[in-house]
């Protein structure tokens, strides 16, 4: 399933087995809907493998860009090797399904990933609004040389222009009210303790609820990367989303139903359901994170929370599929 590197248990694995749940039960009891209910499990939401999010989404959504396929991960496989492997592997287990006729609706289920409703003593968090997401892959080049023979002020070095560009990042990024900003991945080329950097590349992911913002941010990175001799690659870019307002109180209604104790709030992090909310009314109901941890071993949610956000879900997908 998908998930970060070193991830936890919940990510996104919550999400599915809730779903096919839901519908099992829904069926059981009541039998076919009037509207077909169908459970999805997407690939590649994080873009850990491949550095591009979303793929399994906007796959659905024939959003997904040509130059996706070529794409290779750490170990030198391309996406489209990895693809075909996964459907071949799928097609042994499951015949294959072709979606036909528009999608009604789409209801994402997820642990918060975030301090609010823990803090609050809520149990559901109906989403709003999804921030927009920038990744970039920034590029420093260099030349390699022998670390010890080469005098310091003879050298063209990619980590010192990388620590420099980094450096004016953090700054000029911190006067961005809101703004959310990562470096959490760089590499060196050729990564020896003797040799001069001949390239660094590292990663910036930059997140705001405020398109117009996340915009003017990504354009202050364009030009400090500019400055310094830099290349920039956009490597996922989705803008900030609001979500379905009528499916929104559906959710709520679900909530009521259980006398779950909700509040509506906005997504910090990237799903799905965002792609998806560009053609399809979209909604997304949160349970709460124990101490706001995710993307970790030690994420974690109680487990009445678990299964009160399974039967929130199931309850909305009843209002929308059968009555």
């Amino acid at each position: 399933m998908d998930t970060v590197i070193n991830g936890g248990p919940l990510d996104g694995v919550y999400g599915t087995l809730a779903s096919l749940i839901s519908i099992g039960t829904l069926m059981k009891k009541f039998g076919h809907p009037k509207i077909p209910l169908v459970a999805v499990s997407f690939s590649e939401e994080e873009g850990s493998r491949f550095n591009t999010a979303f793929t399994g989404s906007r796959y659905l959504m024939n959003k997904l860009e040509d130059t996706v396929y070529g794409l290779r991960d750490h170990e030198g496989l391309s996406f489209n090797h990895a693809r075909q492997n996964a459907v071949t592997q799928l097609k042994e287990l499951a015949s294959e399904l072709k979606v036909t006729g528009l999608i009604h609706a789409f209801i994402e289920l997820h642990i918060e990933q975030g301090p609010i409703l823990e803090k609050k003593r809520q149990d559901i968090g109906i989403v709003t609004d999804i921030v927009g997401q920038k990744k970039l892959l920034i590029k420093c080049y260099g030349v390699a040389n022998h670390a010890g023979t080469t005098p310091m002020n003879m050298r063209c070095d990619a980590m010192k222009k990388a620590v420099t560009l980094i450096h004016q990042l953090y700054a000029v990024l911190d006067e961005f009210v809101a703004l959310r900003y990562t470096i959490g991945q760089i590499r060196v080329q050729p990564n020896a303790a003797n040799v001069i950097p001949s390239e660094v590349d590292f990663s910036l992911d930059l997140r705001h609820k405020s398109q117009k913002k996340l915009d003017d941010a990504f354009t202050a990175v364009k030009e400090l990367t500019e400055l310094n001799d830099s290349i920039l690659t956009i490597m996922t870019d989705v803008n900030a989303i609001k979500l379905s307002d009528q499916l929104a109180n559906n959710s709520a209604l679900a909530a009521q139903y259980h006398n779950s104790a909700y509040q509506s709030l906005i997504s910090g992090a990237g799903h799905d359901a965002q792609i998806i909310a560009k053609y399809v009314p979209t909604t997304m109901i949160f349970v709460p994170s124990i101490k706001d941890n995710s993307h970790s071993p030690s994420e974690n949610t109680k487990s009445e929370h678990l299964v009160n956000g399974q039967l929130v879900l199931q309850q909305a997908l009843y209002q929308l599929a059968y009555i």
